[in-house]
This record gives structure tokens, C-alpha cells and sequence, in this order.
């Protein structure tokens, strides 16, 4: 891991533990007295997809565009206690706004509307296959999946920055399972606010107060070297959405890659690694450009920082790079 990202994570870690409100959790509402208190989620690494709404596009990105994120992930421990982590998982949905963008460096706030939504899931039979993007909830491969908790994002802010064209493929993390992808190189971070609105009693014995929201902090990179890309993700009602699309992995996946032969150059989606951390909190959040701090703590050590598109991407693009312009995610 990079002296940048391990900064970037220890600030983060820092934030969630300045602002957690420490919640009961039985891991598995078993009621059989392994109910804990708990300050931070932990999910392992996972996966965000971008995919533009309206006119938007990835390509281009003028102040006022809107994309819809999906997100999915499993857990990976609580407050570093990995016992009955793994059959938690979580699907996601928000949309936001482009508000800012300097260079290769867009910033977005959170809007209300959208596909809307957060749920956790208790699986106890485990079974989330991050290539194919399935089993984070129901879906035909995994039946038993319980719903626990279930939220909506009520703001926040994500800034992300493309750098250049990455060496090898999309999928840096193992086998190539999507030979023939590539894809630029890309940071970011966010930090949102989601409101609770519903849970179940048996994995959170002791209730939440009314007015508890669940704060969601995360590190986007791109190519994917912890974990595999996902061919597919879900929507709020359940549905497959297509992301990296077809792959070499067996079982489920999707057959559209939406994402392109250079992942962030010319697909109609961008797909990102995302390390997220998540904790409860009684108090709302101050808002705080801590998206944009980590960013520029992040670009300033990286030193060169953005570098141009080869010649014959801008020839395909009407001769326009997006890496000096302002125009690139």
C-alpha cells in the first residue's frame, strides 16, 4: 500500500472514529448473547459504478451533470472483529451532481432523488462473488439473504480524479478475468450521510434512536487490485444492472459491458475499487469539503500529477484531451 493511501485511510479512520456513536449488534440474531457494541463497519473492498443520467456522459462532464452510482460490498469486520463479519453485505444507490471541476478533478454532491437507497443483508450462507457481482442480496444465486437494515443517502460529497491510461488491463487484481479491458488510472473519496429507515431488532438488539444515520466514507481507485470487477450490480428494486459485463468467471453475470475496451474513456460507464468504512451517528453530520481536502492532499504527493492521454486516444475523441481540459472523470 502506498504512503499516499495510507494516509488518506489513517485520516479517514480518524473522522469515523471522531464522529461514531457506538451501536448493539448481534452479528448474527441469534440472540445468543455474542451481541457486541460496535463503532465502525469495515467493508472489504467492493465495487462503484457511474453511470451518466440524461445527456451526461462519462467523457464529458460540464457543471449540473448527473449520475447515478450503484455500490456493493461485503463486511469485513466490526471495529476490527471479523467473527460473523463476512454474511453481512450491503447493495447501494444515490445519485449526484457535478459541482466543480479543475483539470482531470470532478467533484459531486449528493442529491436527494434517484435510485435512492441503502441495504444491508444478513446471508448465512455466504455466497457474494464479486466478479460476477451477485449474492450481495437476492438474486437467482443466492435465495436466503435477509434484509437488516435498509437507509436512504440524504447528502454528501465524492471528488474523483482520472490521471492517465493504466498499464495492463482493468482487472489488476489476479487472473485478468476480463482480458481486453483497460483502463485509465483513477482516485477519489466520499463522504455521505444516509438516513436509517428501517431495521431489524434481532441484529440490532438494543434499536436505534429515531434520527441515527449511518455516515459512509470511501477510497475509489482505479484498475482494480484488491478485488475483481463486477459484471453486474443491482438496482433498488433488485434488478441486474450491467457493469463490467462478460467475463471468465463461471456462474451469473452480465452480458453487457457498459464500461467500453478502456474503462473511463470510451464506455457509456466508468466503474471504480471502492474501500469504504461506515458509523452510526445520533448527531447530523457538519458538512465538511473533506472529499476535496483528501484529493488535494492526494494529488499534491503524487507530485507529476495528471498526465496526457496517448495521441491516437485524442484522435479517436476529435483530437480533445480530457486530461487538460477539465472534461474527464
Amino acid at each position: 500500500m502506498s504512503l499516499i493511501r495510507k494516509f488518506m485511510l489513517g485520516a479517514l479512520s480518524m473522522a469515523l472514529a471522531a464522529a461514531a456513536d457506538a451501536v448493539v449488534i448481534d452479528a448474527d440474531g441469534s440472540g445468543s448473547g455474542s451481541a457486541r457494541d460496535v463503532n465502525t463497519l469495515q467493508w472489504t473492498p467492493g465495487n462503484t459504478l457511474i453511470t451518466p443520467v440524461g445527456s451526461a456522459s462519462i467523457f464529458f462532464h460540464p457543471l449540473g451533470d448527473v449520475f447515478q452510482f450503484y455500490a456493493q460490498a461485503s463486511l469485513g469486520s466490526f471495529d476490527g472483529n471479523t467473527s460473523g463479519a463476512g454474511r453481512w453485505t450491503y447493495i447501494a444507490g444515490y445519485q449526484e451532481q457535478v459541482v466543480s471541476t479543475m483539470g482531470a478533478n470532478v467533484v459531486f454532491n449528493t442529491l436527494a432523488g434517484g435510485d435512492n437507497f441503502l441495504r444491508i443483508y444478513f446471508d448465512p450462507t455466504p455466497n457474494a462473488n464479486p466478479g460476477n457481482g451477485t449474492g450481495y442480496g437476492p438474486d437467482a444465486t443466492n435465495s436466503d439473504a435477509s434484509l437488516i437494515l435498509s437507509g436512504s443517502y440524504t447528502g454528501g460529497q465524492t471528488a474523483i480524479s482520472g490521471l492517465n491510461i493504466a498499464p495492463g488491463g482493468l482487472d489488476a487484481f489476479g487472473p485478468d478475468n476480463y482480458p481486453g479491458v483497460g483502463s485509465i488510472t483513477a482516485t477519489g473519496n466520499s463522504d455521505l450521510a444516509i438516513a436509517i429507515a428501517s431495521f431489524d431488532p434481532a441484529y440490532f438488539p438494543a434499536g436505534l434512536p429515531p434520527g441515527f444515520a449511518l455516515d459512509f466514507q470511501s477510497l475509489f481507485s482505479a484498475p482494480f487490485s484488491q478485488v475483481d470487477p463486477s459484471s453486474c450490480f443491482k438496482n433498488e428494486k433488485g434488478a441486474l444492472i450491467d457493469g463490467a459485463g462478460p467475463n471468465t468467471l463461471s456462474g451469473l453475470e452480465c452480458s453487457i459491458n457498459t464500461v467500453g475496451s478502456l474503462n473511463g474513456v470510451d464506455g457509456r460507464n466508468l466503474i471504480l475499487m471502492s474501500s469504504s468504512s461506515g458509523v452510526f451517528s445520533s448527531a447530523e453530520p457538519v458538512p465538511e469539503p473533506m472529499s476535496l481536502a483528501l484529493l488535494g492532499i492526494g494529488l499534491a504527493a503524487m507530485g507529476a500529477g495528471r498526465l496526457r492521454l496517448e495521441m491516437g486516444r485524442q484522435r479517436r475523441h476529435s483530437g480533445r484531451n480530457p486530461y487538460s481540459t477539465g472534461n474527464r472523470a
